[in-house]
């Protein structure tokens, strides 16, 4: 009797996490989260008009985020570009247009009427962008074995929320000093465990989103271990934290503070809603993430496949994640920016507003059609065809050949008659393109016949090798030994001494030639670098790590 938002009022009056699922419609007209945060802002388009538009996830104090320009008619800013900063004269940019160099030969221009005026207007152009020519280069700082973030030091007071951005940092070769209260972070206590055996040494999923970090205790509820604090901010680069909304400033150690002592300092607050706005201190998940950024709206499966069926979440942490990499972003951008003006700045940014963001144009399809995209299987193509079984007992995610190309049959054709499954694909009939289009269920019937007769790899292989968007549906094992990622020298082997083994974990998604990602040792231990840090750096004496462990500040 009571609808979803209802629900989770009174759920979370209760101190019970609940959230929505939420279509792209709901995000849009019936989220007041992303409204407070003014995740739509109108954007005038030359062709369109005025339409509202996603904004980035996060606040930035001080070079802010947002969509100042729509995206670009094709061609719109060839005489800026071309004239403005590259200084050829109007009238090679005439030539140009004629002669094919900036605009095809065989298409018509008179859809294009700015085109026209470009070519007609002869009014010198001042650029007004970035001035022209290469970059100077800096004087090199560090050698070509560190990692791009080497140099930077970040401290890190982050739960399973925000982990996985300080990993990214850290793998990067930025020092990252994970500060835990006493007796360890709760993520320690995540299945599974090494061997399975319950210790807060021996998580698996700490022991992934951890590599390469320093860890300490501290607790920042004393006024011990406050101050200790402040002394690492001052010689800090950035502070990565997850508390509570307010919290930070409630121990005196927010933003407004810190940087009074430290103004290079750049602070981002990575939270489930951002630090403004109703549902700011609501309690949330993982799941309840992607129920309210739409993602289980739209993961499901088609009512004649799976009647009553209901939305899906993906597993994985997939909206940790998906925050994570919009803060790493925001500290990126906030870098580059200290590297220009020498100051840092406050992030603000939001797993929600990154969740609403990422789900291919589902809002921007209801914003300019009307048309709430519903879940489906194989994430909308046409049902039964998405996920095929092979003769092996394997599953190809064959989406990609629901319309095939008329192009594409002749090379199909020969191929499915190496196995004579070809039927009557290769008649004269099929070189004619209208036929094809015509014939597309019984070429497609055909193509799913053969692809069931032979293997996954087969299938996934021989498509691709023909120009089909397919791909092979894979378990973690067969992941493990794929030889693309092993090419790329995609797994790092990293040392456990405590265990007297090395295990394989997984790496960069980017090779870097110039600043290499490594993993550059294992997830810290509970309070593995109190000494080192707090006496090597700090200046305390042991006696006086001793008092304050004995006090509990450690």
């Amino acid at each position: 009797t009571l609808g979803k938002y209802e629900i989770m009022e009174l759920c979370q009056a209760s101190g019970v996490p609940s959230m929505p699922v939420q279509s792209s419609q709901d995000r849009f007209e019936n989220d007041p989260q992303l409204q407070h945060r003014n995740m739509y802002i109108p954007v005038e388009h030359l062709a369109l008009g005025t339409w509202p538009l996603q904004n980035a996830p996060f606040k930035m104090s001080e070079t802010p985020a947002f969509n100042h320009l729509a995206g670009p008619l094709i061609g719109g800013h060839n005489k800026d570009v071309l004239e403005g900063l590259l200084g050829i004269s109007h009238e090679e940019l005439v030539n140009g247009f004629e002669d094919g160099t900036f605009w095809p030969r065989t298409l018509d221009r008179d859809s294009y009427p700015y085109l026209q005026e470009m070519i007609e207007d002869s009014t010198p152009v001042r650029w007004t962008g970035n001035k022209p020519g290469p970059n100077p280069a800096p004087t090199p700082v560090f050698t070509t074995d560190s990692g791009a973030f080497n140099g930077l030091r970040v401290l890190e007071l982050a739960d399973e929320k925000g982990q996985w951005c300080g990993k990214l940092m850290a793998d990067m070769g930025a020092d990252v000093i994970k500060i835990e209260p006493p007796g360890g972070e709760a993520a320690r206590s995540v299945r599974p465990f090494y061997q399975d055996v319950p210790n807060r040494e021996r998580s698996l999923f700490f022991w992934h989103y951890n590599t390469s970090k320093r860890g300490i205790t501290l607790d920042l509820e004393t006024e011990d271990g406050r101050q200790l604090f402040r002394q690492m901010a001052d010689k800090a680069d950035v502070i990565l934290e997850t508390f509570r909304p307010g919290k930070m400033t409630s121990l005196g150690l927010g933003y407004d503070e810190l940087k009074q002592s430290n103004p290079g300092l750049i602070i981002c607050s990575l939270t489930p809603f951002g630090q403004t706005g109703p549902w700011k201190d609501y309690k949330t998940s993982d799941l309840l993430h992607l129920a309210a950024g739409g993602q289980m709206a739209r993961c499901g499966y088609h009512e004649e496949d799976v009647p009553g069926s209901q939305p899906i979440a993906p597993d994985g942490g997939q909206a940790w994640h998906i925050g994570n990499h919009f803060a790493y972003i925001a500290i990126s951008a906030a870098l580059v920016s200290r590297s220009v003006t020498g100051r840092g700045q406050y992030i603000d940014s939001s797993i929600h507003d990154a969740c609403a963001l990422t789900t291919e144009g589902h809002v921007n399809r209801y914003i300019y059609t009307g048309v709430v995209v519903e879940r489906g299987t194989g994430g909308g193509n046409s049902p039964g065809t998405s996920q095929r079984l092979c003769s092996d007992g394997k599953y190809l995610s064959a989406g990609g050949i629901n319309r095939i190309n008329p192009e594409r049959v002749p090379a199909l054709a020969q191929w499915m008659n190496e196995y004579g499954l070809a039927d009557d694909l290769l008649e004269e009939k099929y070189k004619d393109p209208a036929e094809i289009n015509e014939n597309q269920p019984h070429i497609r019937d055909l193509l799913l016949n053969f692809i069931a007769s032979i293997t996954r790899d087969e299938a996934f292989h021989g498509l691709q090798k023909r120009g089909h968007n397919v791909g092979a549906i894979r378990s973690p094992d067969e992941v493990m030994e794929d030889p693309h990622l092993e090419d790329r020298g995609f797994w790092e082997q990293v040392d456990y001494p405590e265990v007297g083994k090395s295990f394989r974990h997984p790496g960069p998604t980017a090779i870097f030639n110039g600043s290499p990602w490594r993993i550059s040792r294992r997830a810290p231990l509970i309070g593995e670098h109190n000494e080192e840090i707090l006496c090597g750096e700090l200046g305390l004496s042991k006696a006086e790590m001793v008092v304050l462990a004995e006090g509990g500040v450690l």
